[in-house]
């Protein structure tokens, strides 16, 4: 798959989650870190055995906005 489309992909999820990210790109990696709450998610294109192509806390966990 390519990052372009893992990066849609992740987007999507965190955004679902209450993130705002902004993106790092480098050949097959992303990272993308919540303007908000600084959680990340990663993204890669060939991922390790035994490893998954997206992952990261503002994928599995919603956004710590704050409060006030």
């Amino acid at each position: 798959m390519r990052i372009t489309d893992l990066v849609v992909q992740a987007t999507d999820s965190a955004e679902f989650r209450g993130h705002t990210l902004t993106w790092t790109i480098e050949g097959g990696r992303a990272v993308g870190t919540c303007l908000v709450c600084g959680m990340r998610v990663h993204c890669t294109t060939h991922p390790a055995p035994n490893d998954i192509d997206i992952g990261g806390e503002a994928v599995a966990l919603n956004c710590q906005k704050k409060e006030g």
